[in-house]
């Protein structure tokens, strides 16, 4: 996993659910190479495509579950970085990226907001995704999925009004839930974030109910 070096590194972290983070974690820890699924979205000229891909925990799906539930936390996933890190610059609301959270997730995650979004880089005139990949893992009992991690490396380019290109790049984990009709939100995160700045700064992960 490469990341832009040289300047500080990040992290925020939030669980609300200990128990099942704990679970999907060792989910996570143990990835090995699975197929991609077949709706990934296009990539445009501006921007690198979201790849998903499941790599462990969907063994007792059958493909119709598999494909459905990796379209459904694709979609989330999908949201929370268009919200978060793309559409039009300059801008100052980034809040809107945690919808896709549970709400006592959304309300830890606005006080990191600066961890989890292009916040710091608002006055930029444009940001583009250049690598954006989530490697599924979930949590399943017989045929019903429980909930699942999401390890991604989002990378993203942000141009700034000098022309200058700054380095935007999340690493680390998205911790999800279903919901009775198939919805799926994400109630923890455990990440690192990169935004070129040379002033270190840290936000210690946090835990509650």
């Amino acid at each position: 996993m490469m990341i832009a070096m040289g300047s500080s590194r990040r992290r925020a972290g939030w669980t609300a659910r200990a128990g099942a983070a704990v679970a999907l974690a060792a989910l996570a820890a143990g990835c090995s190479t699975g197929s991609p699924p077949e709706d990934e979205p296009t990539p445009t000229a501006e921007s690198a495509a979201l790849r998903v891909q499941t790599v462990t925990g969907a063994e007792r799906l059958d493909q119709q579950t598999r494909t459905e539930v990796e379209g459904a936390v694709g979609d989330v996933l999908s949201d929370y970085v268009v919200a978060a890190f793309l559409g039009e610059f300059p801008r100052q609301e980034f809040v809107r990226a945690f919808e896709p959270f549970t709400s006592v997730a959304a309300r830890k995650a606005t006080r990191d907001i600066d961890y989890l979004t292009a916040a710091t880089a608002r006055d930029a005139t444009a940001v583009r995704a250049t690598d954006l990949d989530a490697k599924l893992s979930f949590l399943t009992q017989g045929d019903e999925v429980l909930g699942g991690t999401a390890a991604v490396h989002f990378a993203f380019d942000a141009t700034m009004e000098d022309g200058t290109t700054r380095p935007l790049v999340l690493d680390g984990r998205f911790m999800l839930e279903a919901d009775d009709d198939g919805t799926w939100s994400i109630f923890g995160y455990d990440v690192t974030f990169d935004d070129g700045d040379e002033t270190p700064a840290e936000a210690e992960p946090g835990a509650g109910a």
